[in-house]
C-alpha cells in the first residue's frame, strides 16, 4: 500500500465558513482520499461519472462528495443530477450553503437517513457514494441494502472506511500520558477496521460478491495548516470522551498531551498517517 502525500486540494471559495472547519479539522483527509478514489477508481471503471450521471453523496456531512466531485472532474463531467443527504440538519444545511454555489448543474440537499430512503425510489442513481460513515451506522447493513436498492442496475456505489483512523491512536497516546489508568476512548464500529469486514457487510447488503472490488489507500498529512486542523480537533470538544474522570488540572494538560502525540506520530510517520479501505461494488 503505496503511502504519499497527496496535492492538496484548495478550499473552494463557495464552501460554508461550518464546511471549511469540518474539512480543516479532518486535515482534509476525507476529501482527498475520495477525491483520488474519484480519478484513479471511479473515472477509469466501466462506469465513469459523466453528464448523464445521478449521483447520489449518501451520508454526506457537509457535502464532501459534491466536492470531491467538482474539485476532480471537468465542468462537462460533471453528474446532471446530484442528491446530497444527511440525517445532521446542520450538516444538510452547510452543504446546501456550500453546494449553491459551485458547479454542479443542478443538486439537491436533503435531510435523510442514510438507513432509511424511503423517500427515493427504486433503481433511481447510476452512482451512490459513502464516504467514510457506514462505521457510524447502527444498522450499516440496512444502509447497503438502501445503496443497493436505489442504485440502477449495472450503477456502482462507492464506499470508504477507515483502517488506521490517525487522530485514535494520536488521542489513545495522549491519555495514556495523562490516565493510563483510566480506559480509552472508543472507536466508533472498531470492526470496520479489520481486513474483509466492509465486504461482509456490503454483501450483506445485496451486492454480489463478484462484482466487489477491495483496494487500501494511504494518505499522509504532513503540511502545516492540516497538521493543525487535526490538532484542534483532537484537543476540542470532539474528544471530550476521551477526558472523562480528569480533574481540572489534568484536562489542563490535555492540549500539551495531544501535541506532543501528534509530535511523535509526525516523528514515526512524516506526517500523520491516515490508511482506508476503499470498495466499489456494482449492482
Amino acid at each position: 500500500m503505496a503511502s504519499h502525500q497527496h496535492p492538496n486540494l484548495p478550499l473552494p471559495d463557495y464552501f460554508s465558513k461550518f464546511a471549511g472547519i469540518y474539512v480543516r479539522q479532518t486535515g482534509q483527509s476525507t476529501l482527498n482520499i475520495l477525491a483520488d478514489v474519484i480519478t484513479e477508481h471511479v473515472q477509469t471503471s466501466v462506469l465513469p461519472i459523466s453528464a448523464d450521471s445521478v449521483v447520489h453523496d449518501t451520508a454526506s456531512g457537509p457535502g464532501i462528495g459534491a466536492v470531491a466531485l467538482v474539485a476532480r472532474l471537468p465542468r462537462n463531467q460533471l453528474p446532471r443530477e446530484m442528491l446530497v443527504s444527511d440525517n445532521n440538519a446542520m450538516m444538510v444545511s452547510a452543504a446546501q450553503e456550500s453546494l449553491q454555489a459551485s458547479a454542479l448543474p443542478h443538486v439537491e440537499c436533503r435531510e435523510l437517513d442514510a438507513q432509511l430512503l424511503q423517500s427515493v425510489p427504486d433503481n433511481h442513481f447510476t452512482h451512490s457514494i459513502n464516504n467514510f460513515s457506514i462505521f457510524t451506522f447502527t444498522r450499516p447493513a440496512h444502509a447497503v441494502r438502501e445503496t443497493y436498492r436505489t442504485l440502477r442496475p449495472g450503477g456502482l456505489a462507492v464506499i470508504t472506511c477507515w483502517r488506521r483512523f490517525a487522530p485514535m491512536f494520536i488521542v489513545h497516546a495522549a491519555q495514556k500520558k495523562i490516565r493510563p489508568d483510566l480506559p480509552l476512548m472508543p472507536t466508533p464500529g472498531p470492526e470496520f477496521f479489520e481486513e474483509g469486514v466492509l465486504q461482509q457487510v456490503v454483501e450483506e447488503g445485496g451486492f454480489a460478491k463478484d462484482n466487489i472490488t477491495v483496494v487500501e489507500k494511504a494518505l499522509l498529512v504532513s503540511d502545516g495548516e492540516n497538521v493543525a486542523g487535526l490538532t484542534a480537533l483532537m484537543s476540542g470538544p470532539m474528544m471530550s470522551k476521551a477526558r472523562e474522570g480528569y480533574t481540572e488540572d489534568e484536562e489542563a494538560r490535555w492540549a500539551e498531551s495531544i501535541g506532543q502525540s501528534v509530535k511523535e506520530e509526525v516523528d514515526q510517520f512524516g506526517g500523520i498517517r491516515f490508511e482506508a479501505y476503499v470498495l466499489l461494488a456494482t449492482k
